[in-house]
């Protein structure tokens, strides 16, 4: 159907009021073109994994404990949900000394292989024979951290983050350097999380002066490793798509407003 018009003996005097129109025509398709893009930056940016207990946006590093006093079974929970989450995170084990298993950025499948040493067979929950039965000694919790700062700093992360599997069994003469090294990784900007493997509420406690409570993502009792986030309603909603929806809107509307067209009552 053809446009209906009014017509108009005074085009001229009208110009300025289409020079006006075509302008905020031309600086809302720009807004609309960049919220677009932004929205789009967004979601590429955006991680889909809920609340994973490597931090979002970080480059992590799983430590583990293998000393003597550990149960390896008690892993598995926290590597299978790792591994299921197909996270990337490098891996280092440590009893007396650490050593560098995977490097930062492995795929979570990677944990697959390990992780079978640690999941208990037949109804006694005996654990397969493992190839670092002669690496178990005692437990230097600093040993494995330095290990991994070490291998973040390597790869030039800026931004890194470490999970520590432990049952904390921390000797006196092993405070100092847990704590100096702690302190190093936070200069450092590298964020320490801590899955506790049924810690004393003495060891609890110790841990959670050097770091934080907020640090530990079990709570006593072998309750289910949860992230922090997991607690927050930060995490429900994908809140990083309201304020590109917002602008969205707030443009659609004002477009609307100033550029609609003119209705005459007959």
């Amino acid at each position: 159907m053809a446009a209906r018009a009014i017509p108009a003996a005074e085009g001229l005097r009208l110009r300025p009021s289409v020079r006006r129109t075509t302008a905020i025509r031309a600086l809302l398709a720009l807004a609309l073109a960049a919220t677009l893009a932004w929205g789009f930056l967004v979601a590429r940016g955006y991680d889909p994994r809920v609340a994973p207990l490597v931090p979002a946006g970080s480059t992590g590093m799983v430590v583990i404990d293998l000393s003597a006093s550990v149960y390896e079974g008690a892993m598995e929970e926290t590597l299978q949900k790792l591994a299921r989450a197909g996270e990337q995170a490098g891996l280092v084990v440590f009893s007396d000394v650490g050593y560098e298993l995977l490097p930062p950025g492995t795929p979570g499948r990677e944990l697959l292989p390990i992780i079978r040493y640690l999941k208990p067979v037949g109804t006694g929950g005996e654990l397969p024979v493992n190839p670092w039965q002669d690496f178990r000694a005692g437990t230097r919790i600093s040993a494995g951290l330095a290990s991994a700062r070490e291998a973040l700093q390597r790869e030039g992360v800026r931004s890194g983050s470490v999970v520590l599997i432990s049952d904390l069994d921390i000797l006196p003469d092993e405070v100092q350097r847990l704590a100096g090294e702690i302190a190093e990784l936070k200069r450092s900007g590298i964020d320490v999380r801590i899955v506790p493997l049924d810690p004393t509420p003495e060891k609890t406690a110790r841990i959670a002066a050097l770091t934080s409570p907020s640090a530990l993502l079990r709570a006593p009792g072998r309750g289910e490793v949860r992230a922090p986030e997991e607690h927050s309603i930060r995490e429900a909603l994908p809140w990083t798509f309201v304020f590109p929806a917002i602008v969205l809107a707030a443009l659609l509307a004002l477009n609307e407003r100033l550029l609609s067209r003119l209705e005459v009552s007959r």
